[in-house]
């Protein structure tokens, strides 16, 4: 769509990717602006306009563009150049640059933007500060415009006419002020003269006619250059006072009007003297403008007037008081020729300046100390390694005093807190005093950067000081070698599980950063048992202990520190090997064993009670373990107990009318390993068989009286151990095994006895044979033991047994 809407000669506004409907509300020209809509440019009519868009684009596009604009060349720095719109602009930062103006200029800054909504961006283009436009130089200007957007870039341009302006003529600011312009005369001067000229500062549309309307008739004239002339008739000897109105106009008809006032001055003829001929003086620098320096005194009128005949920028005299002052700051620094200077000063008569005299004026300006040394470098940094030798040479200032009267100046260093001593100054020489050192918290804090200041001082008075700061960044050297810190003994449990902590390896090194150092172990077995933590040295377990295979392990640390150059190099790493001992502690993890597990042997009832029936030998793996050893079945009445792991028995009761000991005891020992848990166990069986033992006694005859016999009840105390069912069934088969062993000894012993129907007179002999009794001890025993106590003598009268 092409929409067009002139107003006294207004612009087109054109849109061809958007449906625009508009309607105008009110309009009026007036001669004003036509307001913007979306950025279009002004035009010579004033509008209120409503307005919606439908749009039917979302492509990236310039609302407005491309467009020609008119600036007049005398617009200034800031003056809007044009508004225009980016739209359809999802990014949320586009960038909108002049992408090169045709012919080059810097006149334009770049388009300012403003969110217009969320995806629509008002642009804005103003003059820069370094404007400077004219029409006869260059009368358009083309600007190439780019907007991006996210990835997408669009370009338009922007043409710009430089319109010319039409100077009216301008008079000069005192000429045509209300007061006007004076000029002093003497009445003396030539008749049409010159006495002044009319200054034009725009005279663009020549020619320019000169007229004087004030006063009528005219006393003086005036030329077609600007200049007035003093009367044709001259001056009369006296002191009057003339307003000239002149009126200047261009050829447009164009023009501007001035005043003049011209002070005719009489002459005098008298004579004027000035007090002092030659004068010298003496100052100092740097007193700043009008500093005052003399004063000139002259006599002979009322009317006198002081002038500098030297021509000089460096002094002025004031025309009615004599005083000479400084124009301007004088720096001998700046300006050495101002050391010295000789000035011709003229008195004369204000109203007849031939009516003069003329002094001479020495002036000395003294230096000043003002100035502070001047250093190279003005600041100094540097890098050096910690390992910077003493007395090392890290710079060199060139310092010089810019004043005229230099004076020798002195160097001395002013440290920090953490560069104290660290430097000294020879001459102006800054050189290494102490160590300097990169293994530090202290310095670390800084940056590992001593700083210091050295100040330079001129003699001056007073003196002046410069100061020069000094920064020395220390780089990191590899110096300090690991140092490997106990424990270097550890002790683990032999169940510990995968992963215990078993210690740790404490390893330092002085190099920063501190005890930056990596473990390994280096050599060890394979599979490895043990891990180390190359960062924090902690010893964790891999693999399964056995207290019984290996009961200590011997493992060489390697320690070695990490980044302690400025580049890490590995050539210069350095290395300590440190051992440690890791102690298996026994756990008990095995039960205890017997060899053999079966015992069998046969003792006499009369055997000692503190001889030893049986030896258990049993043994654990666990060398820690303590066995004890207990009779938990089989210990009918109580007639065995253990001491350590050997059996002894009490007395034992073979009483026909009384408690009648079992002739075999099977006896069940429990071995444990522990008294704490864990606590492991074995059993072993000892079988004694025990063989009664009575005596004889010599028989007499006597009448005795046979008592009544009375009932007599004998309490028997069963102590039982209630096995596990496993055992009850060993127990059994054991049993049968020994009741069938019982019943063979019993046939045996029956075979073997002869006399068993025998009468009294047997009866007196032993119940077993000495033969057959070494027959069922061959049988019985196993393994072998000590042979039974002898029986005592068979003349012996027979006894029950206790």
């Amino acid at each position: 769509m092409l929409l067009d809407t002139s107003c006294s000669g207004g612009h087109k506004l054109q849109n061809r990717t958007q449906e625009i409907r508009l309607r105008i509300e009110q309009s009026s020209c007036i001669g004003a602006h036509l307001y913007q809509i979306w950025g279009h440019s002004p035009l010579n009519c004033f509008a209120f306009y409503s307005y919606s868009f439908r749009w039917s684009a979302h492509k990236v596009n310039f609302v407005g563009l491309p467009v020609t604009v008119t600036l007049p060349q005398s617009s200034p720095q800031g003056t809007l150049v044009y508004n225009f719109t980016l739209d359809n602009c999802g990014s949320t930062n586009p960038t909108v640059i002049i992408d090169s103006v045709s012919p080059s200029t810097t006149f334009f800054n770049n388009p300012t933007l403003t969110s217009l909504g969320s995806t629509a961006y008002g642009l804005q283009i103003t003059l820069s500060s370094s404007v400077d436009l004219n029409a006869y130089t260059v009368n358009q200007y083309t600007l190439n415009i780019t907007a991006t957007c996210g990835n997408v870039s669009v370009d338009g341009q922007l043409f710009v006419k430089i319109s010319s302006t039409n100077y009216v003529p301008q008079c000069e600011p005192g000429f045509s002020s209300q007061a006007g312009d004076t000029v002093q005369v003497y009445s003396n001067v030539p008749a049409s003269s010159v006495i002044y000229t009319v200054a034009l500062r725009q005279p663009n549309n020549a020619p320019v006619t000169y007229r004087m309307t004030q006063p009528f008739p005219p006393v003086f004239t005036i030329s077609s250059n600007g200049e007035v002339m003093a009367p044709a008739a001259g001056f009369t000897n006296a002191l009057k006072t003339y307003q000239l109105k002149i009126q200047v106009i261009d050829s447009l008809g164009i023009n501007c009007t001035g005043t003049l006032n011209v002070n005719v001055l009489p002459v005098n003829t008298t004579f004027l003297s000035i007090t002092m001929a030659s004068k010298a003086v003496t100052i100092t620098e740097n007193g700043g403008p009008n500093y005052f320096a003399t004063v000139m005194q002259a006599t002979g009128s009322s009317n006198i007037v002081y002038e500098m005949i030297t021509p000089t920028t460096a002094y002025y005299i004031e025309s009615g008081t004599g005083t000479i002052r400084t124009t301007y700051n004088l720096d001998l620094e700046k300006t050495p020729g101002l050391a010295f200077t000789t000035l011709q000063v003229r008195a004369y008569d204000m109203y007849q300046r031939s009516y003069s005299a003329i002094a001479t004026v020495n002036i000395t300006v003294l230096d000043v100390n003002d100035i502070p040394p001047s250093c190279s470098p003005a600041v100094f940094t540097t890098e050096v390694p910690e390992t910077t030798p003493i007395n090392q040479l890290l710079a060199s200032f060139t310092c010089t005093d810019p004043d005229v009267n230099s004076t020798k100046l002195t160097y001395s260093i002013i440290p920090n807190a953490y560069s104290l001593y660290s430097f000294r100054m020879s001459g102006s020489q800054l050189l290494v005093n102490q160590t300097l050192t990169y293994d530090s918290a202290a310095i670390a804090s800084v940056n590992f950067q001593y700083a210091a200041t050295v100040v330079v001082s001129d003699g001056g008075s007073p003196p002046l000081t410069t100061n020069i700061p000094v920064f020395v960044t220390v780089t990191p050297v590899n110096q300090y070698s690991p140092v490997c810190n106990g424990p270097y003994t550890f002790f683990v449990n032999e169940n510990a599980p995968f992963g215990t902590v078993v210690g740790q390896v404490n390893a330092t090194d002085a190099d920063y950063k501190f005890n930056n150092v990596e473990f390994s172990i280096q050599g060890g077995t394979n599979p490895p048992v043990f891990y180390i933590n190359p960062r924090n040295g902690e010893i964790n377990l891999l693999g399964p202990l056995d207290y019984e295979t290996t009961t200590s392990y011997s493992l060489n640390i390697q320690v070695v520190d990490l980044n302690d150059d400025i580049i890490p190099d590995p050539i210069n790493q350095k290395t300590t090997f440190c051992t440690i001992t890791i102690n298996v502690q026994d756990y008990n993890d095995n039960p205890p064993f017997c060899t053999p597990p079966y015992y069998m042997t046969t003792i006499y009832s009369t055997l000692s009670t503190l001889a030893n029936v049986q030896t258990v030998t049993c043994n654990d793996k666990d060398p820690t373990s303590v066995l004890s050893y207990t009779i938990v079945g089989g210990n009918i009445n109580n007639r065995f107990y253990m001491l350590g792991n050997t059996v002894r028995h009490n007395l034992f009761s073979y009483n026909n009318n009384g408690v009648f000991d079992p002739l075999t005891f099977e006896l069940l020992v429990l071995v444990t390993d522990s008294t704490n848990p864990p606590q492991y166990s074995t059993t072993a069986t000892v079988i004694v068989n025990v063989i009664p033992w009575t005596t004889t006694q010599p028989t007499t005859t006597s009448t005795t009286t046979t008592p009544q016999k009375q009932t007599r009840i004998v309490n028997g105390t069963v102590t039982y151990w209630q096995p596990d069912v496993w055992f009850m069934v060993v127990l059994t088969i054991t049993g049968v095994l020994l009741l069938g062993a019982l019943s063979l000894l019993a046939w045996k012993l029956t075979k073997g006895c002869t006399v068993c129907s025998s009468g009294a007179k047997d009866a007196t002999q032993p119940l077993l044979q000495d033969s057959s009794f070494t027959d069922v001890e061959r049988t019985a025993e196993a393994p072998k033991e000590p042979p039974p106590e002898q029986p005592p003598n068979k003349d012996k009268k027979r006894h029950s047994p206790t």
